[in-house]
């Protein structure tokens, strides 16, 4: 039977870059992906494309940035103080920190410029911007989800909380 709109499945995966580099695979992690099909557990190109899919059958789709993790947002490139960091933190170009959001989920941040005292970092998904390709497999149907937790810091979603709206709508959880 066809994959889909609320189907839970298993699906294994290779993704690369537009030049073929590989940045992913389910493969030599050892365990296929999991999600429910409309559930915004993975980027909606990924999404879409396992639409349509039956046990067994395997495609190609290439998935533009916007229905991946979006256009790199230059909004999302600022600038702190060498002070900001703890004093015994490696702070160099490519290194990788985490911030808190205003939800209380972990943002991390890519120290993209150093000039002075003065660093910048980058919040962009490191994928932002680019076009992706993924070989699939659809592997299993009606398959166990694992809870997603979104970070958000609400009592839903397994984590300490003090937001009044403990159903977090409005951050996402499931």
């Amino acid at each position: 039977m066809a994959v889909q709109k609320g189907d839970k499945v298993a699906i294994h995966y290779i993704g690369r870059l537009k030049d073929g580099s590989e940045f992913d695979n389910s493969y030599e992690n050892g365990e296929p992906i999991k999600f429910e099909v409309g559930g915004g557990m993975v980027i909606p190109g990924f999404e879409d494309g396992v639409i349509g899919m039956e046990i067994g059958d395997k495609k190609t789709i290439v998935i533009p940035p916007e229905q991946a993790y979006g256009e790199r947002d230059e909004r999302y490139v600022f600038e702190v103080g060498k002070g900001e960091f703890p004093k015994d933190a490696d702070i160099h170009v490519g290194a990788i920190f985490q911030m808190q959001g205003e939800h209380g989920e972990v943002i991390p941040v890519v120290i993209s410029k150093i000039e002075g005292d003065t660093v910048s970092l980058d919040a962009n998904h490191p994928l932002a911007g680019k076009e992706l390709t993924f070989e699939m497999e659809l592997v299993a149907t009606g398959v166990e989800i694992p809870h997603h937790h979104c970070g958000c810091g609400c009592e839903d979603c397994g984590d300490d909380c003090d937001c009044d709206d403990h159903g977090c709508d409005d951050h996402g959880c499931d």
